[in-house]
């Protein structure tokens, strides 16, 4: 590829994500606009260390440095695979509601993040057609919290299974940084948040499932566990994975799935934290927990959970307020704990306004609770998730209260009408997120049709999020502004952070004209 000896320079001088990202056609004119994000939660490093699986057997002693216990290492990814193509093309992708968009590696891309991964042959699919947005933008490029990618938009006909197929508007990567690409255990990204995360019109697929009728009821779940039956169901939910009843939350926002809690609760008792209500962000994508950095600071500070883990057996069920109603968590599920220390575990993350501030419920909370994400009436639904082993016994009543009730017995699971006709189940393999497998994955895909009918329509990238690896905190750029999540005009964003290495600048290239 020829480049100018301006371009040239700029590469070799630039240490920045925009030096990574000149891409140039061997004319040296740029082909189409590009569009610029930062994604918020995706491949941000963690150090939390996910330790124990809910049904990990435990001697309970007073000081668990004594403790004989079995470690069983929480999965921090979950993957399934979809098709992309005429004739199919097969694709390991995780299901993200943080995200809004498609992206594949595409067989242009020959660097180390794409190596070890599958790629999108578009001379392969007689259905392939480039494509640009409504404006003019034909290519992407994108930061995540860990690495970049940058590509061309096409269309081609995507499947669920057997049964869901549409065709789709994404991103076919010719670029992905080695890291953290050559490690991840899937291939590439499904956003399922609303449309102001995509790339633009007809980017969403969410909305385009809808608007082709390829989303029976108007409802997508995922059921997650630390076994090998993770599910995410396209169509409804099964009613066999629940243990209560539904508690339906409204989306407050449309842009991730975005509910507010009244509260946080101890043992089912307010603590008046949210003194004007807060804000939770429902995210597939992240394997955290994570809330403003006061409210964190101060649940800490009340938990005031031991280091040698002595009192770790009085720690409290932290709950979550939701009108009457408390989703709650155990202390295995917001205390970091191994043989011999224990710690708190939410991170501290600030978004301002006017996303924020707000919770962030990853993979802990997601694991406890069935999660049914329902498009067509803008709102989220929460189910005690029925596990096998000592988490399946527990009452769900205790992780499901009525404010002002002693714990009773939870109302019951809906016996029907869960799964919509046409729905497609698919099988969740699940792992680390640098490629270790937790359970006997395979690139096989599992899917269960249900009989077909048609459902009804509707509509919504996102935050920049800083390593944590030596603080263990995650902090937002202070200027996350609303129009950062649509198309700039030309010019540039700066958010600046704690750290100056993760300076992220945000700009949109136009092609001379």
């Amino acid at each position: 590829m020829k480049i100018s000896v301006v371009a040239s320079t700029l590469l070799l001088l630039a240490g920045s994500a925009d030096a990574w990202f000149l891409r140039r056609r061997s004319d040296g004119m740029v082909s189409t606009k590009v569009a610029r994000r930062h994604e918020a939660w995706l491949f941000t490093r963690q150090t939390l260390r996910h330790r124990k699986n809910h049904g990990a057997s435990r001697h309970k002693t007073k000081n668990a440095k004594n403790a004989a216990q079995t470690q069983i290492v929480h999965k921090t990814a979950y993957w399934g695979t979809m098709t992309l193509g005429t004739p199919p093309q097969p694709f390991k992708v995780i299901f993200d509601t943080g995200s809004g968009n498609l992206i594949i590696p595409s067989s242009q891309c020959t660097g180390g993040g794409c190596k070890p991964h599958r790629k999108y042959e578009k001379n392969a699919s007689s259905t392939a057609v480039p494509v640009t947005n409504e404006k003019g933008e034909g290519s992407s490029e994108i930061t995540f919290g860990t690495g970049q990618i940058s590509g061309d938009f096409f269309k081609d006909k995507m499947c669920l299974g057997q049964g869901i197929c549409t065709d789709v508007n994404f991103i076919a990567a010719d670029r992905e940084s080695t890291e953290p690409f050559d490690l991840i255990p899937f291939d590439g990204i499904m956003g399922l948040g609303f449309s102001d995360l995509s790339m633009g019109q007809g980017f969403n697929i969410v909305d385009d499932l809808q608007a082709a009728g390829a989303l029976p009821g108007g409802q997508f779940s995922f059921y997650l566990t630390d076994g090998g039956d993770s599910e995410l169901t396209f169509g409804g939910y099964k009613a066999e994975n629940l243990a209560s009843d539904v508690v339906w939350s409204k989306v407050q926002r449309e842009s991730w799935w975005q509910v507010a809690m009244d509260d946080i609760t101890f043992n089912n008792q307010p603590q008046h934290l949210c003194q004007n209500g807060c804000q939770v962000a429902v995210d597939t994508g992240t394997s955290m927990l994570a809330g403003p950095s006061d409210l964190v600071d101060k649940l800490n500070q009340m938990v005031n959970v031991r280091d040698d883990c002595s009192n770790f057996q009085n720690l409290p069920n932290i709950g979550f307020q939701m009108g009457n109603q408390v989703l709650n968590l155990k202390p295995d599920d917001y205390i970091d704990r191994d043989s011999s220390s224990c710690s708190f575990s939410l991170m501290a993350l600030d978004v301002p306004p006017p996303k924020g501030p707000v919770f962030i419920f990853g993979d802990p909370f997601l694991r406890r609770f069935v999660t049914i994400f329902d498009r067509k009436n803008s709102r989220v639904g929460f189910a005690v998730a029925k596990h096998s082993g000592e988490a399946g016994q527990q009452d769900p009543g205790e992780l499901i209260a009525t404010i002002g009730k002693p714990v009773a017995k939870a109302e019951s699971p809906p016996k029907a009408g869960g799964v919509q006709p046409g729905a497609v189940e698919l099988h969740l393999d699940g792992g680390m997120m640098d490629g270790a497998p937790e359970d006997d994955s395979s690139d096989s895909v599992s899917t269960t049709t249900a009989p077909q009918t048609a459902a009804p329509s509707t509509t919504a990238q996102t935050a920049s999020a800083v390593d944590p690896q030596s603080s263990g905190y995650v902090n937002l750029a202070s200027s996350f502004a609303d129009d950062f999540f649509g198309h700039q005009p030309l010019g540039m964003l700066q958010k600046s952070t704690n750290d100056e290495k993760h300076l992220v600048s945000v700009k949109l290239h136009r092609s001379p004209k």
